[in-house]
């Protein structure tokens, strides 16, 4: 019985062996291998995210607004590049109409103005895609004796932004 179990241990990978032989199953990947997969509108959402942001970034420029526009984008839970929010302080001397500026220019890009709320809001689609831009005014915002204006703009692909 001793010497059974050393030549049992020889011959069981070779009757695995012969066991295979000519079966029509095709070898599966290891289970400890890491899977790749590539999900299309991952990669879409993300080339809509880019266009989406440089052109609102380029709507603002076209519209001269002064000073800087800063701005995120922000990821959604399942990682997609869905929210994109810019925002700045504007002179309201030298840039009255910021708001309807950046919304003209958006609807040269082909956005569709679908409401507009006196000279505070736009809101502007396109695709799944809306747009709000926003013009908040008060006496609280003055600058070195200059009056400004908040200028905001959001974006949203999923309709989560009002």
């Amino acid at each position: 019985m001793r010497h059974a179990i050393p030549r049992l241990a020889c011959a069981l990978p070779l009757i695995g062996l012969i066991a295979g032989c000519g079966t029509t199953k095709t070898p599966q990947p290891s289970s400890n291998r890491p899977t790749v997969s590539a999900d299309p509108s991952a990669g879409q959402r993300r080339a809509e995210y880019e266009t989406t942001r440089t052109e609102l970034l380029q709507a603002v420029a076209e519209a001269k607004v002064p000073g800087d526009m800063a701005g995120e984008g922000k990821k959604t839970p399942s990682g997609d590049l869905c929210m994109i929010s810019l925002y700045g302080l504007v002179p309201t001397k030298s840039a009255p109409h910021s708001r309807e500026d950046v919304t003209a220019a958006l609807r040269a890009h082909g956005w569709k103005q679908v409401h507009a709320w006196g000279t505070d809001e736009s809101q502007l689609t396109r695709g799944a895609w809306t747009v709000f831009v926003t013009r908040t005014t008060g006496p609280g915002l003055v600058i070195q004796g200059e009056q400004m204006h908040e200028l905001r703009i959001g974006a949203d692909c999923e309709g989560n932004l009002h």
